[in-house]
């Protein structure tokens, strides 16, 4: 009789150390409702640390500053996206979306635009320096006609960092 009590006491203890362990959260998993009877294993908790940097800058241009060109830029970690739209005063536009990287202070992207109903893409270089981006302008291929950015040339045009909600 007396070892039927030591085992159940035992069994007890080893019961209340078992529920007690497994209502403890696992390393780098605490999470504010995990002691909670309502926690529900399928509950995921979002990292927010990890959103991406928004930037966004302007140039106006042209005969009495008419033409604007707009650049966002959404930056997590090396990775870039964006939209570019350079509108001209009474032109037709070219506007679409970026991809690409960032090394250090210098965005490498992919332009993806519509002109005059042709889509078409190229190749971009970007320079963010203090509250300005500098881009490496456009040189014409001779022969093919086309656009290219130049990696030999400077980052000669600027645009003034805006507020993002003025874009949308």
């Amino acid at each position: 009789m007396k070892t039927l009590i030591t085992q159940l006491g035992l069994g007890i203890i080893s019961v209340s150390i078992f529920l007690t362990a497994c209502n403890q959260a696992p390393e780098g998993k605490k999470h504010a409702n995990w002691a909670d009877s309502s926690f529900r294993s399928d509950t995921t908790v979002v990292d927010t640390s990890h959103r991406p940097t928004e930037l966004c800058f302007f140039r106006l241009e042209g005969t009495s500053s008419k033409d604007s060109t707009f650049i966002n830029l959404s930056i997590l970690g090396n990775r870039v996206t964006g939209k570019y739209s350079w509108i001209p005063f009474e032109k037709d536009s070219r506007t679409g979306t970026l991809t690409g990287i960032k090394r250090g202070d210098t965005v490498d992207v992919v332009w993806h635009f519509a002109q005059e109903g042709i889509k078409d893409t190229l190749r971009t270089v970007f320079l963010l320096q203090g509250e300005q981006l500098k881009q490496k302008p456009f040189s014409v291929n001779q022969q093919t006609g086309r656009q290219f950015t130049d990696d030999k040339s400077a980052f000669s045009i600027s645009y003034q960092k805006t507020d993002c909600s003025l874009q949308r």
